[in-house]
């Protein structure tokens, strides 16, 4: 049971001490915490009966019997209302403004689809329902369901809201689901694109050899490099990156200089690196046309931005790059992401390691085979036979006349055998 008390303020008035307004409290339950109150008026009786009533309306909330009086005005205003609010809230996190804008974006789609005039007409039937018709990926229906309950959570935590309806729905699982599967560019590519790119071409070779996130370069600024250095690197800083850790990179010799040369002697610390130089997406798009790249190629594999991160790791493993350092570049807690997803099989230099498998033939079969390492011209396979029979002949035509053909083949041969066996090699064909 509520508990209330009421006190009057005095003040002097004509040397009066005058009763002005009144304040006063009320707990919830026996030597509870007191809870003040202003009351707004001098007169006692109407004091009494507002602190009445605010203690009233409190027992009714701890009784969930009613809303908070936050709730209550939250439900009061529009969605847009309360959508403007977030995206405040988002900015002041220092969120990136193109996450900012696709949130708000999301919600204000399905605020307008689903007909959500206020928060709490937000209900988890209605949300699936819509959901399920929806003709874009299963990537991009995930995306709107986080933005909704990343909405719907934060006004929960503000208590402008009870409960989130779409807690309990099911994640939409991705896996083996993506529409666009994206590939690495080749090394003409990619100079074709430098070539048309203008001012640009430094901000893709910024992607591509930092392996990084447009979103991450975006960010980027001086002080975030170090040039100067024997080692030069760039620190990704912590809220910047996608799992919001710091990441240190190192720098290849060729872009640190690039990006010391246009660095400006009068800038500031703080000035990003990349302002007008990192092209938006509609741009890029430009440029591919113009560099005559296809987009999406005959498998329906994408070149796109993000590609630039695959082209790196497909490359490297190409090249020798070590997996963990791999790893650690692209910023990945999971190996098999960075071996599996960010590495475009089909592009690697496949046909040494497939050289390294020995061809074998059918049982009685003419040893001749084709050489897949050079030329493609068919040489037939020499035995050590043949080979000493040639060396034979060249020694008669020096002037070892001396020498007798079937004595000197023989004993040839024969130290031939003993000498191949002992060095570990099988002696019985040779290929010139």
């Amino acid at each position: 049971m509520f508990r209330t008390r009421v006190y009057p303020i005095f003040e002097v008035i004509g040397g009066k001490k005058v009763s002005v307004n009144y304040r006063g409290y009320f707990t919830l339950e026996k030597n509870g915490t007191r809870t003040w109150k202003a009351l707004g008026t001098p007169s006692r009786e109407i004091a009494q009966k507002r602190i009445m009533d605010i203690a009233l309306q409190a027992q009714r909330v701890q009784e969930r019997m009613e809303a908070p009086d936050s709730q209550r005005e939250a439900a009061g205003k529009t969605f847009s209302q309360m959508l403007a609010h977030y995206a405040k809230y988002l900015k002041g996190q220092g969120r990136a403004k193109k996450h900012v804008h696709d949130t708000t974006a999301r919600l204000s789609r399905m605020a307008r689809e689903i007909h959500w005039r206020s928060v709490n007409d937000v209900r988890a039937d209605r949300f699936e329902a819509w959901q399920s018709g929806l003709t874009c990926s299963a990537k991009t229906k995930k995306e709107y369901q986080v933005s909704a309950c990343a909405f719907l959570n934060w006004l929960v935590g503000t208590n402008r809201l009870g409960v989130n309806p779409l807690a309990k729905l099911e994640r939409i699982d991705t896996r083996g689901k993506q529409v666009r599967d994206s590939r690495a560019y080749t090394q003409e590519e990619f100079g074709k694109l430098l070539g048309v790119a203008g001012s640009y071409a430094l901000g893709y070779q910024f992607l591509l050899y930092t392996a990084c996130r447009w979103s991450e370069a975006y960010a980027v600024v001086w002080d975030d490099l170090a040039l100067d250095r024997d080692e030069p690197t760039v620190v990704f800083r912590e809220g910047t990156t996608k799992d919001k850790d710091a990441r240190r990179v190192g720098l290849k010799a060729e872009l640190a200089a690039a990006l010391q040369a246009v660095r400006p002697a009068a800038g500031l610390p703080t000035d990003r690196v990349f302002k007008g130089r990192l092209a938006s997406y509609d741009l890029f798009r430009k440029h591919l046309k113009r560099a005559e790249i296809l987009h999406k190629d005959a498998l329906g594999r994408v070149a796109h931005l993000h590609s630039l991160r695959k082209t790196w790791q497909t490359w490297g493993a190409d090249h020798g790059v070590h997996q963990r350092t791999a790893q650690a570049v692209l910023g990945h807690s999971d190996a098999n992401l960075t071996a599996k997803v960010y590495t475009d099989v089909s592009a690697l230099g496949m046909r040494s390691e497939m050289a390294k498998v020995p061809w074998v033939l059918a049982a009685g079969t003419e040893k001749t085979q084709w050489d897949a390492q050079k030329s493609g011209i068919q040489r037939p396979a020499m035995s050590l036979n043949d080979i000493l029979g040639k060396l034979v002949e060249a020694l008669k035509a020096a002037g070892s006349e001396h020498l007798s053909p079937p004595m000197s083949l023989r004993d040839l041969t024969g130290h031939g055998a003993k000498l191949g066996a002992g060095a570990g090699f099988e002696p019985a064909t040779f290929r010139l």
